[in-house]
């Protein structure tokens, strides 16, 4: 498969599932790698009820989304999970099926942001590997490594921000872009 960008994302982030979702209404995600990474690696897991400011945080940014993508269905989860190990399951299951995993991957957030489910429970994460057709699937070295690699890469970078979106000639997308905005960064 070849791509013409790599996505930085995190499933936690409302503005990443958005952009997902319109990367799919523009016809680009198949254009896309995506990389998992950490904007808030300090999430307890297994998630717990949000504190008031969190709360107040989430609130905030589902509005922003509702207002910014009303096309997206989106809800108030209950809190915010770590997401690290469903980084990693995603990070697998790309070893094994590129488009199973982004089927998985679509799930995990589906999972999150509509039915506030907490992504950092293993047993959760197998589940749905197995109802896209990923039986078996679990953490390894080799996927913690990889998940490592990418939140280096992202990093790197220095926006700070998910999602990102790197085109291969180094032009970067910060943030929640209009399917518009998405056609004309890969000149479609």
């Amino acid at each position: 498969m070849s791509f013409q960008a790599v996505l930085y994302s995190d499933l936690n982030c409302p503005f990443c599932y958005a952009l997902e979702e319109r990367l799919v209404a523009a016809g680009a995600l198949t254009l896309v790698e995506w990389r998992g990474v950490q904007h808030e690696p300090g999430l307890p897991a297994p998630m717990e009820i949000a504190t008031y400011k969190l709360s107040r945080t989430l609130e905030k940014e589902v509005l922003t989304v509702r207002e910014t993508a009303p096309e997206v269905e989106i809800f108030f989860p209950l809190g915010k999970p770590n997401t690290s190990l469903a980084i990693e399951y995603v990070a697998a299951a790309q070893k094994r099926d590129a488009m199973l995993a982004a089927l998985y991957r679509h799930t995990l957030a589906r999972e999150f942001w509509v039915h506030g489910s907490d992504l950092s429970d293993e047993k959760l994460l197998q589940a749905w590997g197995q109802e896209v057709g990923l039986p078996f699937l679990s953490s390894g070295k080799e996927s913690h490594e990889t998940a490592l690699i990418w939140q280096s890469e992202w990093e790197k970078l220095g926006t700070g921000s998910v999602p990102t979106l790197q085109r291969e000639d180094g032009a970067l997308a910060v943030g929640l872009m209009s399917v518009e905005s998405i056609r004309e960064f890969f000149g479609l």
